[in-house]
């Protein structure tokens, strides 16, 4: 091997700067450790069980699709991160396991615009201090994983160091995009075999820029040797270091003329992967058939075929799950956090990209080496991750964690390059403060909220509507409706009002159906009491918990509508759900509740209005409603239907529901011969709620009687209040504002001829 120049310590600043800010991460993955509920991190849910087998049994889970496990797919991983965890936890006793796992069965798991049942299991008070049991060993693991993304730390700024030697801003700016990355703290505070692929892979770029900036040593070339055997043996995607390993000897033997030094450091990584990962990938091919245990892992966690045209639209997932997506991949951070990490994101892309050009111009292509390195990690990785989410569901950018170091290290070099000198300092200073009050709020205003159980309401409010039903010993007690205005995909507003009038043995789940026109299902939602976090077997007999829930509304149905809302309960089972009958307070069977809830327009106002083939107006009802004369037939015959299709322009709504009259009466006559009489849209879409202006087509049907003398007959429309016992009349207008006599607007003159 050649003899290389020995890589200059770390001087008294640089360690001062790098324990700060390796305790500053600590501190904070700690935070999001402790905050975030057991089970609640991405995936942890799956990825304790395979520690909790290994410490229990002593042996690696066996993989059956079909076959329901509680750690689903995750027992297909490469088991490093999982052997160690079970050394700490092997002296617990995790007895409770699947006590503490008690899942929600109205989880909305990767759903983060659903703003309830966010929570994947059910907390209790066995979660609180003093830790026991599986809690304990849950926690235990999660500071072990903080440990190793602190490591990462640590070698992400000697990486960034290996950029830019000459300049401090860079590792401190690079680390800073890792250290408060509130994504990467919420990840290395959980259970989660990334935390360990991340320092490997951090370690072996290390070593491998190292490599190439210093030459090879005996103890870098079995270092690394090790370390990227440890990678392939902690996650797959261990494997994609390989080539940039690979990379690394190239450049080295070509540059050094040290063939041999680079031949043997590719043997030593060989002999490492062969004594130490081999086993894992033997013991596939004979377990399962196949070296990776790719296949066997997808057809557990769903497989799909998919399409890059069709990934794109999963692009804003991937970009918010690098920065911070929490709980079950469903809770967001404000968009204003992703609009200004993108503004951050594309400073850094522009300016790097100048950086390179510039050194391509000064033809300095030694410096473009290590830089180059970066981004072919990176590529593979993004590369490996496409390809892994066009087969099964994965769109996490979070699986790119494994190059953060790469990434935050070209991002800080892009940023700072786009500043003098003299301001970088401030630059990386603030986006520090930016990114800091990122972090440091997340786990207090979105994470901790979200999973905080309801707490009993001191009085239902006025304005609610009383519902007393019961179903067993659950009450809805009262609902509350906000009667807004909405669209079809929009949100509909429900205060829900329960109580438990004595202990309950088993849990029963709510449910609300939206119902738009002639009763068809626009929204549901199912749901545990509290949002999902209170199961009716938990809440405290007599006390009334509120809950305001947003029922999201199908993308298209018949509108405009009236909304309406049936509230009911029911029991939730794996393969069933029985509703449950509702009973008034004398104990007598009775009907679900059924609310009015607002009115639902369509999402794309232009349906709202007049069609391209409307004629004039033919009347007008002060200023509620105008109408367009419908297309009638000329004859008829006694005995005949004749619909009569009215198009009305609503414009305000009325004080009280009018009902619309269709008379068909005599040339000479006064009483109508036949009528249909009835609301707009048979009561679908009353004129109270008329809040928008909206045409729409209203239907009645005039029945001719068989004994109907033959003649010419006028069909007359107008509009009356039902509630009113004189059935006083809407004046109508024609459109020069001459009144209508008695306010019914004339359509025109079908002869009805005799049988």
């Amino acid at each position: 091997m050649t003899r290389p120049s020995e890589v200059e310590k770390l001087s008294t600043a640089d360690r001062r700067v790098l324990l700060g800010l390796a305790g500053l991460f600590a501190a904070l993955a700690t935070l999001y450790s402790v905050i975030t509920p057991v089970f609640e991190a991405s995936d942890e849910i799956s990825h304790f069980p395979v520690v909790e087998h290994i410490a229990r049994t002593g042996s690696l889970p066996v993989q059956q699709p079909g076959t329901e496990t509680l750690w689903e797919q995750e027992g297909s991983q490469p088991p490093l991160y999982y052997l160690l965890a079970a050394a700490l936890v092997a002296p617990l006793d995790t007895g409770d396991l699947e006590a503490i796992r008690w899942r929600n069965p109205h989880a909305k798991l990767g759903v983060p615009l659903q703003p309830d049942n966010k929570n994947m299991i059910i907390h209790t008070e066995a979660e609180a201090w003093p830790w026991r049991g599986t809690v304990l060993a849950i926690h235990l693991v999660r500071l072990f994983s903080v440990a190793l993304s602190t490591a990462s730390v640590a070698l992400i700024y000697l990486l960034a160091r290996e950029i830019w030697p000459t300049q401090q801003a860079v590792p401190i700016l690079a680390c800073f995009l890792v250290v408060l990355n509130p994504m990467f703290l919420f990840i290395s505070g959980s259970v989660n075999n990334d935390n360990l692929t991340v320092l490997l892979a951090s370690w072996s770029m290390l070593l491998a820029l190292r490599i190439v900036r210093h030459g090879i040593t005996s103890r870098r070339a079995a270092t690394l040797a090790v370390v990227a055997a440890l990678a392939t043996i902690t996650k797959v995607s261990g494997l994609t270091l390989l080539p940039v390993i690979g990379l690394a000897l190239l450049y080295h033997a070509l540059v050094h003329r040290d063939w041999k030094g680079a031949i043997y450091t590719g043997l030593a990584l060989i002999a490492a992967w062969m004594a130490l990962a081999s086993w894992w990938y033997i013991r596939n091919l004979v377990v399962y058939g196949e070296l990776f245990g790719i296949n066997t892992h997808v057809a557990i966690a769903g497989t799909r075929e998919i399409g890059l045209w069709e990934l794109r639209k999963e692009w804003f997932s991937f970009w918010a799950s690098y920065w911070g997506l929490f709980g079950a991949v469903n809770i967001l951070m404000p968009d204003w956090v992703y609009a200004a990490l993108g503004l951050l994101v594309a400073t850094g892309a522009v300016g790097v990209s100048i950086w390179v050009v510039r050194q391509v111009r000064n033809r300095a292509w030694s410096e473009l080496v290590i830089p180059g390195l970066l981004l072919v990690q990176i590529a593979i990785t993004f590369i490996a991750l496409v390809r892994w989410t066009m087969i099964t569901y994965a769109s996490q950018g979070r699986l790119m964690f494994p190059a953060i170091g790469g990434i935050s290290t070209l991002l800080a070099v892009g940023i700072l390059w786009m500043f003098r000198e003299r301001w970088q300092r401030i630059v990386t200073a603030a986006v520090g403060v930016l990114m800091g009050a990122m972090s440091i709020t997340a786990p207090f205003t979105l994470i901790a909220p979200t999973y905080a159980i309801p707490e009993p309401v001191a009085a239902v409010p006025e304005d609610a509507i009383p519902v007393k039903l019961f179903y067993d010993d659950l009450e809805i007690v009262a609902i509350r409706p906000e009667g807004v205005i909405t669209q079809e995909g929009g949100w509909l507003p429900i205060t829900l009002y329960v109580r438990a009038n004595a202990p309950m043995g088993r849990d029963i789940s709510l449910y609300m159906q939206v119902l738009g026109r002639d009763e068809e299902e626009i929204g549901k939602i199912d749901t545990y009491p509290g949002g999902g976090a209170l199961p009716t077997s938990r809440m405290q007999p007599g006390a009334i918990y509120g809950t305001r829930y947003l029922i999201e509304l199908a993308p298209r149905f018949a509108a405009p509508t009236g909304v309406r809302v049936i509230a009911g309960a029911g029991v939730f089972n794996a393969d069933s759900y029985s509703v449950l009958p509702p009973y008034d307070e004398d104990g007598k069977l009775s009907e679900n509740a059924v609310i009015e809830a607002g009115v639902a327009y369509p999402s794309d106002m232009a349906r709202c209005g007049l069609p391209s083939n409307a004629d004039e107006p033919i009347g007008y009802f002060a200023d509620t409603a105008v109408l367009f004369a419908p297309a009638l037939p000329t004859t008829a015959s006694a005995g005949d239907s004749i619909p009569v299709v009215l198009l009305w322009d609503a414009l305000t709504p009325t004080a009280s529901d009018l009902s619309v009259f269709v008379h068909l009466v005599g040339v000479q006559e006064q009483q109508p011969a036949a009528q249909a009489d009835g609301p707009p849209l048979g009561g679908n879409y009353p004129t109270r709620l008329w809040m928008q202006r909206c045409a729409f087509y209203d239907e009645h049907v005039l029945t001719v009687p068989a004994d109907t003398s033959p003649g010419d007959y006028r069909v007359l429309v107008g509009l009356y209040d039902l509630n009113d016992p004189q059935y006083t009349r809407l004046p109508a207008s024609a459109p020069d504002g001459a009144p209508y006599p008695d306010y019914a607007v004339p359509l025109g003159v079908i002869r009805v001829e005799g049988n």
